[in-house]
């Protein structure tokens, strides 16, 4: 697998420092310097992820090149649980194996109760999920297993996750029920009422997870938008002193000290924050209350780049996800035209993180193949990965 290799002795600066001078005391540098190796640097990896990735299975010669060096496809664990047929899971099993390319899957969803506990029968099916009413002690734990019989269907493939990717675990302790729409940051379900509860319960929720798969790895999504930064307002900026669901800063540095305590530490941290949100060009009105700031007297670009160095200095692999809402309403087109306009914009500002993941949850792309159309998603793909690795 591609993903995940280990860095090189001499990746640091420090390290660099040290081996030349080194060098200089041996009197060799200047006979050795024309055949000298420059230290490796790992490439920033590209994951991909669409809630039906069937053709991609059904019609691999049409991204063959984008497969050779795609590094992880993610899927979302209710496509697998209740909408890929057995059949096309299969399919992407035997290519992904084929190709190297690593397997994630986006679960923890602690605030919905899934109801039916066997997912035996076969896909397509009816999504049973139910918002959960009250969330307790014990939900971590309950939840992992609960999601390891939905992933079922994907083991049966021959697929077994590389990466859990926990979406928003502390909101949804916290604050549950937000996927239902609401424009508040409280509604009717109820939370836990600490983070150190929450914190608590999603590292349950790893061990179990861990128990039975021993080599996964952990990350932790954020809906970014949605929260405040060292107390600054969320987009929104309404809820609890503006912050909406709260204050961001706290919460990632309780998740990785915390579960670096309890020796399930977190491997990294994927940012969710479409390219409207960096832009301010979301519009704030009714339903949602009043904002007591406007979005646009806010650097977004610059608070979402702060996360990605905040987080890289407590030692956390940071993915950025890289998608347009405005254009995931509106065509393959625009999504392709949106999405490359963020990636660049994003690396131009000075953003760098380990992992760039295409991911969409709207409407459009409705097109995965083939990779010649530029506004398909591998399409898409296929030039935002020659921006990102180089030509090839």
């Amino acid at each position: 697998m591609r993903a995940g290799l280990g860095a090189t002795d001499l990746e640091t600066p420090i390290m660099r420092y040290a081996y030349v001078l080194t060098l200089l005391a041996a009197g060799i540098v200047a006979a050795c310097a024309p055949t000298m190796a420059a230290p490796s640097v790992r490439a920033p990896e590209v994951w991909l992820c669409h809630n039906h990735p069937e053709p991609l299975g059904r019609e691999p010669d049409q991204w063959y090149t984008v497969q050779r060096r795609l590094d992880v496809m993610q899927l979302a664990i209710n496509a697998v649980a209740y909408l890929i047929p057995q059949d096309d899971l299969g399919r992407l099993a035997s290519l992904l194996r084929r190709n190297g390319i690593g397997v994630s899957i986006e679960c923890g969803y602690f605030d919905w109760d899934p109801h039916a506990t066997d997912f035996a029968a076969p896909n397509p099916k009816p999504i049973t999920d139910r918002p959960r009413a009250e969330i307790r002690h014990g939900i971590g734990k309950a939840t992992a297993r609960l999601e390891m019989a939905k992933i079922a269907p994907m083991l049966r493939a021959g697929m077994r996750p590389d990466y859990v990717v926990m979406d928003g675990p502390i909101r949804r302790l916290m604050n549950p029920g937000a996927d239902t729409g609401r424009t508040t940051a409280k509604g009717e379900q109820q939370g836990v009422a600490t983070l150190e509860e929450a914190v608590a319960e999603v590292i349950a929720y790893m061990r179990e997870w861990r128990r039975r798969f021993p080599g996964v790895r952990f990350l932790a999504l954020t809906n970014f938008p949605n929260w405040g930064w060292k107390g600054q307002p969320a987009y929104w900026a309404s809820g609890p002193d503006s912050m909406f669901w709260g204050d961001y800063y706290p919460v990632i540095t309780a998740l990785i000290e915390r579960t670096r305590a309890a020796r399930m530490p977190l491997a990294g941290l994927v940012i969710d924050n479409p390219y409207e949100y960096t832009t301010a060009t979301i519009p704030v009105e009714s339903p949602w209350p009043p904002p007591s700031k406007s979005p646009r007297e806010i650097d977004w670009m610059a608070r979402v780049i702060e996360l990605e160095r905040y987080a890289e200095s407590k030692g956390l692999d940071v993915s950025l996800i890289v998608n347009s809402q405005r254009g995931g309403y509106e065509s393959d087109e625009a999504f392709a035209r949106y999405t490359r306009e963020y990636l660049n914009a994003y690396r131009a500002a000075g953003g760098s993180p380990r992992r760039y993941v295409f991911q969409t949850w709207y409407r459009y792309p409705r097109k995965l193949v083939p990779e010649t159309d530029p506004f398909s998603m591998t399409g898409m793909l296929r030039e935002a990965i020659g921006i990102i690795k180089g030509a090839h």
